[in-house]
């Protein structure tokens, strides 16, 4: 007697990981930003400093929510702490995430209060934000059993990717939300402009020279290639991710003459698209099956609405942290003001 079982398989990394790694990246490319003036001289950019530090704290603590969440068992989360794996990749994470938030805070404390020690706490928070966006990518990278994620080319996209996206939340900020943000950009959109249509060109060079890594490597490779290409993924990568998420921007910002409204609106089209590519890379390596026909299914439809809600958070935070931090630590004196000084 033969007995057949059609096992429906489970994605390990699910929708939750997918917006962790998405906010994660957005608030390590934020403080990268925000250090531009403070850290590294740039004093054309120093109006950015204040909001940015602030965004990039209400941007990662949505993140951290998602992967507590995705643990199951919320309350062990600390565990991580006192049981050390140095060669586990998670384990290296969870002291990058830790020590980031920590510097991040104390930086945007700074920061905010005009201390020269902003630049030194800038500067420890430069290494790990940079840390903690190519650490995004190395944890898939590290997983030698899908090709699509096996690649040295992945972490520096996901921390390239993250910079877009830190660039774009303030392009949209600026042109829709100035007020409620605090964003005192005067002067920068110059700036911001040309540094996003080098980002978003690396990005997509980054992401060309990646798939070809993949479609070069093995069958199983190409069967992946082709799944992001012709297959089921089709839509959200090619149209969503590559046309929609990339390459409609970057026309925008070549063709703009450099307007606020067109930073605004590439901004929306490239969050757009660095989130479909954080899906896109972690659906996708995992979505086709080891072995047998079965494809895996990525995500209850539970897991959609925690995602939906923790973005709706961010996106809260975003518009309401500047103005309490604003009134707690600068009382009156205005962000334009501070801008100036720095």
């Amino acid at each position: 007697m033969t007995f057949v079982y059609q096992v429906q398989h489970h994605a390990a990394f699910g929708p939750l990981i997918v917006v962790y790694f998405f906010l994660a990246g957005l608030s390590a490319g934020l403080f990268l930003i925000s250090s531009l003036g403070p850290v590294f001289g740039l004093k054309k950019l120093n109006p950015l400093a204040k909001s940015a530090s602030v965004m990039a704290l209400a941007t990662l603590i949505p993140g951290l929510l998602a992967l507590v969440v995705d643990l199951g068992q919320p309350l062990r989360a600390p565990t991580v702490f006192f049981r050390v794996n140095l060669s586990s990749v998670m384990s290296w994470g969870s002291f990058i995430l830790l020590i980031y938030g920590f510097v991040c805070l104390v930086y945007t404390w700074f920061v905010w209060k005009e201390d020269a020690r902003s630049k030194g706490w800038g500067q420890v928070g430069v290494v790990f934000a940079a840390a903690l966006g190519l650490y995004t990518g190395f944890l898939l990278a590290a997983v030698p059993g899908r090709p699509l994620w096996n690649s040295a080319l992945l972490p520096v996209l996901f921390l390239i990717s993250g910079a877009v996206a830190g660039l774009s939340l303030i392009s949209v900020a600026q042109t829709f939300f100035a007020k409620t943000t605090k964003l005192a950009g005067e002067g920068t959109g110059e700036a911001i402009h040309s540094m996003k249509i080098w980002m978003v060109t690396l990005e997509v060079l980054l992401l060309a020279f990646h798939l070809l890594a993949v479609f070069m490597l093995n069958d199983a490779g190409r069967a992946l290639v082709k799944h992001l290409l012709t297959g089921q993924k089709q839509f959200s990568f090619v149209f969503v991710q590559v046309i929609i998420g990339m390459l409609v921007p970057l026309a925008i910002l070549l063709l703009s003459k450099r307007s606020a409204k067109a930073l605004g609106i590439s901004g929306v089209l490239s969050l757009i698209g660095v989130f479909a590519l954080r899906y896109n890379i972690v659906a996708g390596g995992e979505e086709l099956p080891l072995s047998g026909t079965l494809m895996y299914t990525f995500g209850e439809t539970s897991a959609w609405i925690a995602v939906s809600v923790l973005l709706i958070l961010a996106a809260i935070l975003i518009l309401i942290l500047p103005g309490i931090v604003q009134r707690v630590i600068v009382g009156k004196t205005t962000v334009a003001g501070i801008g100036k000084s720095l």
